[in-house]
């Protein structure tokens, strides 16, 4: 189960639509475009809006104090582990 972190709202967990990974589509969607990974330690990684200072995008407090390095986010972000991202998965 991945958090979301939406500007403006409570944090809320969400799960991909296929159970096991989020689909490209799903995570351009919570974030509202192009996503850029931010990885974090213990195995997870937030995604976030890869234009989102350029697009002029709110603050994110609490995906900034998340990051913790120095940098903040603009826009909603999505913390998930790497499977859920679908890295672990082996290709067929």
């Amino acid at each position: 189960m991945a958090l979301l972190l939406n500007v403006g709202e409570e944090p809320r967990y969400v799960r991909p639509a296929s159970g096991a990974a989020f689909s490209l589509a799903e995570l351009q969607a919570f974030v509202g475009g192009y996503i850029e990974a931010v990885y974090l330690p213990g195995g997870v990684v937030m995604l976030v809006n890869e234009e989102g200072k350029l697009e002029g995008l709110p603050y994110n407090e609490p995906a900034t104090a998340l990051y913790g390095a120095g940098d903040p986010i603009a826009g909603n972000a999505i913390v998930c582990s790497m499977a859920e991202m679908g890295e672990d998965e082996e290709e067929e």
